[in-house]
């Protein structure tokens, strides 16, 4: 059981705690109200199809290598095989940059990726990309003769454990996972995986039925930064995904002036409320 302590007497040192890993892209200021991924999170990652959920992730880890070559980066690849993200390399040659462990479900074979991958996160990662969660999630199941509820709660004890850094290298792990939606978008997954995350990355088009339509990224829930502000992009570009800055700061000054509207707007109200009580 763990021991009740004050705040206060949390030993984190300051230059860890503030340390960000960048893409040094306009992400950045979504990523975090710091600009950057953070250390020791949990964001997850949702999205429409053919928004391109996986070709973002890989993007923006690729992007962080880039500017932090030092670092280690995993990405756990259980939906798509070699041959899938070889077809990836052909538009973004970076990407043949990211340590990745294919994890294949073989009922032939006595195979126990939930042990393996353990050992594998124990020599410690700064950063963790899992595409998906789900399919994750449902290998161990069968691997293991379990439920979806003791899989899901076996992963979710894993990623806490490396986020606080309970492993060799006593790295605090962040983890990007890429999660499935229903036909209506909506997140999959138990209540306790939607509280632990520390943040939901939407990939949307502006129009489901058009996948020819605008595609945007939003935040719906961010413990490190802002919620509902849009960030346009472009797949169609080579080797690096466009984001559309101008939109980008247009979209935050229209926020900015109609919270001063709606500012106004209350403090209007409140004076003319006030002569009928004087």
């Amino acid at each position: 059981m763990q021991s009740i302590i004050r705040l206060k007497d949390i030993k984190i040192p300051e230059k860890e705690l503030y340390e960000l890993f960048k893409t040094a892209t306009i992400l950045d200021h979504l990523l975090s109200s710091h600009c950057g991924l953070p250390k020791g999170v949990n964001y997850m990652l949702i999205g429409d199809p053919v928004a391109g959920k996986t070709t973002v992730a890989l993007d923006m880890v690729a992007n962080i290598i880039r500017n932090h070559p030092r670092i280690k980066v995993l990405f756990i690849s259980a939906e798509m095989n070699e041959i899938d993200l070889s077809i990836y390399l052909e538009r973004f040659s970076k990407f043949g940059n990211i340590p990745t462990l294919f994890v294949k479900s073989d009922i032939t074979q006595n195979t126990h990726y939930h042990k393996y991958i353990q050992s594998i996160l124990d020599e410690g990662w700064d950063i963790v990309l899992i595409d998906s969660f789900l399919e994750l999630q449902g290998i161990i199941k069968e691997e293991e003769s379990i439920t979806n509820k003791t899989a899901e709660s076996w992963l979710l004890t894993l990623i806490k454990k490396h986020n606080i850094g309970k492993n060799k290298t006593e790295k605090n792990i962040s983890f990007i996972t890429i999660q499935q939606v229903t036909k209506s978008g909506a997140f999959v997954g138990s209540n306790r995986l939607k509280h632990m995350i520390t943040a939901m990355m939407e990939l949307r088009l502006t129009n489901t039925k058009n996948p020819f339509s605008d595609r945007y990224i939003i935040f719906s829930k961010h413990r490190r930064g802002v919620v509902g502000q849009k960030l346009y992009y472009d797949l169609s570009c080579e080797e690096n995904i466009w984001y559309d800055e101008e939109r980008y700061h247009k979209g935050i000054e229209i926020n900015q002036m109609n919270k001063e509207a709606k500012k106004q707007n209350f403090e209007m109200f409140k004076n003319f409320s006030n002569l009928f009580k004087s």
